[in-house]
């Protein structure tokens, strides 16, 4: 049969075996790239940049990205998993009373800042709520202290939720706390990012908690079977500390050391630069039902967590915990950072260690800059992501062109989320201004309605200034070629990530 063949194809159509097999093969992947654009385009059509960055990538890499497409080229949470989210935000709806105290949903705010909470509400974002006492640090010693003051005084339970968790010296003295508060009989329970906290997973840490009684469990662990129905690289990217649903504590920190990354093209000299609050108030509960929802996802666990009232505390403040994700199949965080740029009139700052928006982002705050308000972004000198520093620098011309004030921090790695709008609206969050917090993983953010909160924070900011270096747009536009040419293509390929 295989001679016959071999003489049909030579004689007939004048073509070795091995030859038909190629044109074979040549015209599968391109039948299945012209398959996969269909798909694309349906999926993706909203977003035509990135429809069409990946339908390029298909054809400019046969076979190559048909492979890259179906690994990340969605965000697959997996259908089980997202009918099971469901049944989870079901039963805690189920679960959680109404509040006893009519108070806390009394509160007064001023026309832009009522627009920013209903925008965030009907994106699924629980409403505001009153009488929070909030505290902020952008002191790393003073964070981890925090940490470990509030899990020795816990007498009930302790919940964590971190992307990252070192063994380093952080890492040992929030473990010690943790393993001190087991022992006293506590409920602790700890949710790490199963990549992100890889190591921390594997190690002898791990097993000396658990066996002390902390309950740590992995989250979106990335098995080979998981690859198979969801896309790999969807992240939780939170970083949450709750004890005894009275004290909370989120921001960018992550458990590890200010120079845990001081290697490759981070040194000694770019620690971590973070911020970090510290919450007391109603606002608690709805942070811990966040963690209910991630730690009943991975865990399986559901009914043993119990939710509690907080008090509203005397002289608190408005605020409204906003958390996005895949799950909730929408853009929270773009809506979020678009409409406090917009919602602005007369200041905006933004920091971030990542800094690769959509183009309705970069329209909002040029937009904003040439209406004639200040808007400042800060963002790090030397970034740990080549592709991430070579693409947010692509943007940076039209910025500069239309006004905004960019600013290099340069006493270390700037790794702090944060916005304040008109010292009236307080943003801090776990959530990048990049497409992948904007779409891939689950974030934290927290809105703080409130005038002295947002003063605090902008004097945060401008501590990050006073350690910065302006960017002068006539230097900026007088760059090499070939470092414009490097920009460009790092912009071009990410939208694909």
């Amino acid at each position: 049969m295989g001679a016959l063949l071999t003489h049909i194809l030579r004689d007939w159509l004048g073509v070795t075996l091995s030859e038909a097999v190629l044109v074979g093969a040549a015209v599968a992947v391109f039948l299945l790239n012209v398959l996969l654009s269909v798909r694309i385009v349906w999926a993706k059509g909203m977003r035509p940049n990135s429809a069409l960055a990946w339908i390029a990538t298909l054809f400019a890499l046969p076979g190559a990205g048909i492979l890259i497409y179906l690994v990340i080229g969605e965000n697959r949470i997996g259908s089980s998993r997202r009918r099971r989210h469901k049944r989870i935000i079901d039963l805690l709806r189920d679960q959680v009373p109404p509040w006893t105290d009519p108070r806390v949903m009394q509160w007064s705010m001023s026309v832009e800042d009522g627009q920013l909470a209903r925008l965030a509400n009907c994106l699924g974002a629980p409403p505001v709520l009153g009488g929070n006492l909030l505290q902020l640090s952008g002191d790393p010693e003073e964070q981890v202290r925090w940490i470990v003051e509030d899990i020795d005084a816990a007498r009930e339970h302790v919940h964590l939720v971190f992307y990252i968790y070192e063994q380093d010296a952080t890492g040992r003295r929030v473990s010690d706390a943790l393993e001190r508060a087991a022992r006293r009989g506590v409920a602790v329970r700890l949710l790490v990012d199963g990549i992100g906290s890889k190591g921390f997973l594997r190690s002898a840490d791990r097993r000396r908690l658990e066996s002390a009684g902390v309950r740590v469990v992995a989250a979106l662990p990335a098995t080979f079977w998981r690859l198979l129905v969801a896309r790999i690289d969807i992240r939780n990217h939170r970083k949450l500390v709750i004890v005894d649903g009275v004290v909370a504590q989120t921001g960018s920190r992550n458990i590890a050391d200010p120079d845990f990354k001081a290697s490759g093209r981070l040194g000694k000299n770019d620690p971590y630069v973070d911020s970090w609050i510290r919450i007391r108030g109603p606002l608690v509960r709805e942070l811990q039902e966040v963690f209910c929802e991630d730690w009943a996802m991975d865990s399986g666990e559901f009914r043993r967590v119990r939710l509690t009232e907080p008090p509203m505390l005397p002289g608190g403040v408005a605020a409204q915990v906003i958390p996005s994700g895949p799950n909730f199949e929408n853009s929270t965080v773009t809506a979020l950072m678009q409409a406090s740029i917009q919602l602005a009139r007369r200041q905006v700052c933004l920091s971030t260690p990542y800094f690769v928006p959509d183009e309705a982002t970069i329209s909002s705050m040029e937009v904003a800059a040439r209406r004639g308000l200040r808007v400042t972004l800060i963002v790090p000198r030397v970034n740990d992501s080549l592709l991430a520093a070579l693409a947010s620098k692509a943007h940076f011309e039209s910025l500069l062109d239309a006004g905004v004030e960019i600013w290099q921090y340069e006493a270390g790695f700037l790794h702090s989320k944060t916005v304040s709008v008109d010292d009236e609206i307080a943003i801090i969050t776990t959530a990048n201004l990049d497409r992948r917090s904007y779409e891939i993983n689950f974030e934290t953010s927290v809105a703080v309605y409130d005038n002295a909160f947002a003063t605090q924070l902008r004097r945060l900011q401008a501590g990050y200034l006073s350690q910065s270096v302006r960017i002068d747009p006539r230097g900026w536009a007088r760059r090499r070629r070939m470092q414009r040419f490097m920009e460009h293509f790092a912009n071009l390929v990410s939208p694909l990530l």
